[in-house]
């Protein structure tokens, strides 16, 4: 079963070795690479040229532009898309993926689990998003609680969407639900996230989370979710607006607490 692997990259080229190494270390041998990179001006083409990877370079819009002429050029059976500052959680992870699809052909899509790692690759904490129960559109609509780099599907003709600069991958998991696509949860670790600050969801700004609130009405949540995702952006415009950082801080900790005690609804 051959599986693509899209990476996009731009200016990534500190981190880019790790991601490259992880995929082309893997036990799994039919894989296809495509690394679609947005005129970097870094060291990315040179390390790229180390491995046996499809490399262009090319101007996009964004991510979700380079993503989705890889998705066009994809030829695996099984697609992912891998971040240049991520990477696999192990060498096997592939081959893990490849047989549960060759084992369960009901099954549309994969997820799992994942770790954090800094700048240096150190792990930091485990990230588990999910409760079985709750892989269903309603929760996906609420928040994103897929993880994108230990997401894999079997091709087909979904795409991101290119208007969206923060959460075109929380759109496409929409986007899929609402298509009734099988979702499995597998409880098992295959990547590795990386916090590092120049990382699209490190940018904790007005902008993403009046997308957020953008995904969250069209998604057609209820008004009370809707409500306090407009509320969120507001705030953050006002803090950006007066320089007033402890706007942010108190807004981030005042939906933790909400989303504690209405368990997750909003």
């Amino acid at each position: 079963m051959r599986v693509t692997i899209i990476t996009p990259s731009r200016n990534q080229g500190e981190y880019i070795d790790h991601c490259l190494r992880s995929i082309h270390e893997q036990t799994h041998r039919e894989i296809e690479h495509i690394v679609l990179d947005g005129m970097s001006t870094d060291q990315t083409a040179e390390v790229a040229s180390k491995y046996p990877c499809t490399f262009q370079q090319r101007k996009d819009s964004g991510p979700a532009q380079a993503i989705n002429r890889g998705l066009e050029m994809a030829t695996g059976d099984i697609v992912c898309w891998l971040n240049a500052d991520d990477a696999f959680a192990s060498n096997a992870v592939l081959e893990r993926i490849a047989r549960l699809f060759s084992d369960l052909p009901e099954v549309d899509m994969i997820t799992g689990n994942g770790y954090y790692i800094d700048e240096t690759g150190r792990y930091l904490n485990p990230i588990v998003n999910l409760r079985p129960d709750r892989v269903r559109l309603k929760w996906i609509r609420k928040h994103d609680f897929i993880l994108q780099p230990a997401t894999f599907w079997r091709r087909n003709h979904f795409r991101l969407d290119e208007s969206q600069e923060y959460c075109f991958d929380w759109k496409l998991w929409i986007d899929c639900f609402e298509a009734g696509l099988n979702i499995l949860y597998m409880p098992e670790y295959f990547a590795l996230y990386r916090i590092q600050p120049f990382s699209l969801t490190q940018q904790d700004t007005a902008s993403r989370k009046r997308e957020i609130y953008g995904v969250v009405k069209e998604g057609k949540s209820n008004r009370s979710q809707a409500a306090w995702c407009w509320a969120q952006w507001k705030v953050y415009e006002l803090s950006e607006l007066l320089s007033l950082p402890l706007l942010k801080r108190s807004a981030t900790l005042a939906s933790k607490v909400i989303g504690r005690l209405s368990d997750g609804h909003l």
